[in-house]
């Protein structure tokens, strides 16, 4: 005969009794916590081992209680308002504020003597933080982000292991890439992965240009961005161990535009760029599908002036304000299901303001923006007089989700439409290098005729996955209506597979941009036309266009 365990159910009363009491002592040792970290943080003496202990199993005993918090607070029993408790009182943040954070910042500054606690103290931490992730669903959000910020704190102690640095490297870009990928609209995770991408320098700029046209800026970045810059603008043009001579002169031109130094500079900088990237793209071949995303990123960053308050930004807020209090179509919801037009910088007045950049800012602000179109739109040509290759479709479809974007706000308020940004960057579109580009690619065998639609093309199979691309612009502040809301619903995104091209992808690709183009041509302010009859492109009045 089995005995069974006694699994009565506990009552409300028990469990708001056992929270409060849990709850009780959590906040007795977390000011002791405070406390200690505090006394401690002035550095003016050195702290013995056995401190160190003490301090340490503190800490342990603060994360226990911490533990012992949400799962009882997040009992399946629990009721909404025990539930809610962890968010009112913001338990998940303080746990990592005085449970993690401020301990590891102080072993941090007493390293390399602190080395074997601090090392210890982080896998305590990660362990703790695994199991949350494991048994708390309702902030793995958080846990994430927090398994990504101890992977960094590892691999960045010096313990003259590269293997371990590596590894911890490799950990810690798993878990950041996992949180954007379920929070792609936050800025602040771009500007951690761009740090873990060192030594891969042009990839850095993609990262930290994201992190600042994310819907939710991260305005750090600016600052961190100088680590890249700075140790570049010092160097010479040529390639070195970890950088192509290419990929130099592309972030020295980027730099002086972040920066509005030595201005006069730039065209140097510029021309270099486009003089070696047509051959720099033969060589390298399907490697700059990815390198190609990473380049109009970071041109369309600049357009964006790198996270200051620049008027493409209030373009796109003012448009995706007033779309928000439109009906939408259910079939095309906003891709990240995350923007509220309540978070925007200020209303749909005042976010217009100031919007005719070449009255309102300053002259090397206006010279930047200048030369940052300029070198959009020489690259962007360049790319589409390379006809017929397909390892420039990924910096195509980029370049037109944002031009029909644009387009696509443009046409929802006469303030917009009549600003001087917005008809600057649409009267610079190569236009007869575009229809050449869209006409090759539908007469050759990469794409079919589904693409001629209005609405977003996708994979006739029920299990269509998103193109590698369609991951790198999730979140940033002019593609939030361009995704239809199920279509990221297949499963997280993992870095390294999305990198692998089937065939399928290739034309599913092809028929994205082919029905960009085809969306784009049914705008008639836009200057191309689509003749259905002969399945080509032209610009208005000009019927012959390649």
């Amino acid at each position: 005969m089995l005995l069974k365990p006694d699994s009565r159910p506990i009552s409300q009363a028990q469990l708001a009794a056992e929270v409060k009491s849990i709850y009780t002592g959590l906040t007795m040792i977390e000011s002791k916590c405070i406390h200690a970290d505090g006394a401690m943080r002035d550095g003016k003496y050195r702290i013995s081992n056995d401190h160190w202990k003490v301090l340490n199993a503190l800490h342990r005993t603060l994360l226990h209680e911490y533990h012992d918090f949400f799962l009882a607070s997040q009992h399946p029993t629990a009721s909404w308002a025990l539930r809610r408790l962890a968010s009112k009182y913001s338990m998940p943040a303080r746990m990592w504020k005085h449970g993690i954070h401020s301990f590891l910042e102080l072993l941090r500054y007493q390293l390399p003597n602190s080395l074997e606690f601090m090392m210890n103290f982080i896998y305590t931490a990660y362990q703790m933080m695994s199991l949350l992730y494991e048994t708390v669903p309702a902030f793995k959000n958080t846990w994430i982000e927090c398994l990504g910020n101890l992977g960094s704190y590892r691999m960045a102690i010096d313990n003259g292991n590269v293997r371990d640095h590596e590894n911890w490297a490799s950990v810690s870009r798993f878990w950041y890439t996992k949180a954007a990928d379920r929070s792609p609209e936050v800025g602040r995770l771009y500007h951690h992965l761009a740090i873990l991408a060192r030594p891969n320098a042009l990839q850095q700029l993609f990262l930290y240009s994201r992190s600042l046209i994310s819907v939710q800026i991260f305005t750090t970045a600016r600052e961190t961005i100088l680590t890249l810059f700075n140790p570049i603008l010092g160097r010479s043009d040529a390639a070195s161990s970890h950088m192509s001579q290419l990929d130099t002169i592309f972030i020295k031109a980027s730099a002086i535009l972040f920066t509005k130094e030595h201005l006069d500079d730039f065209k140097r900088f510029h021309d270099g760029f486009t003089e070696l990237l047509d051959q720099h793209i033969s060589r390298v071949t399907a490697e700059w599908r990815e390198q190609g995303v990473w380049v109009i990123i970071s041109l369309l960053g600049a357009l964006f002036d790198y996270g200051n308050d620049s008027p493409l930004r209030r373009v796109f807020e003012l448009g995706f304000h007033l779309l928000a209090q439109q009906p939408r179509d259910k079939s095309q919801a906003d891709q990240s299901a995350t923007f509220d037009p309540q978070q925007a910088q200020s209303d749909g007045d005042t976010v217009m303001e100031n919007l005719n950049v070449p009255t309102t800012v300053d002259s090397e602000s206006k010279i930047a923006f200048k030369h940052a179109l300029k070198f959009y739109t020489t690259v962007v040509t360049s790319v589409l007089r390379r006809l017929g290759d397909e390892n420039v479709l990924p910096f195509v479809h980029i370049l037109l989700v944002f031009l029909l974007s644009l387009i696509q706000v443009k046409s929802l308020d006469s303030r917009i439409e009549s600003a001087y940004i917005v008809k600057t960057i649409l009267a610079r579109v190569p236009l007869g290098e575009l229809c050449s580009f869209l006409n090759t690619l539908a007469r050759s065998n990469s794409a079919d005729a589904r693409y001629e639609t209005e609405t977003f093309v996708r994979s006739e199979r029920k299990d269509s996955i998103p193109l590698p691309e369609d991951h790198l612009i999730r979140g940033q502040v002019w593609a939030q209506h361009y995704f239809p809301a199920d279509l990221f619903k297949s499963g997280e995104w993992d870095d390294e597979e999305g990198k692998i091209e089937h065939a399928s992808t290739v034309i599913m690709r092809a028929n994205r941009v082919l029905n960009l183009g085809f969306r784009l041509a049914q705008l008639h302010k836009f200057g191309i036309q689509y003749d259905v009859r002969t399945k080509t492109f032209n610009l208005i009045n000009h019927p012959n266009c390649g």
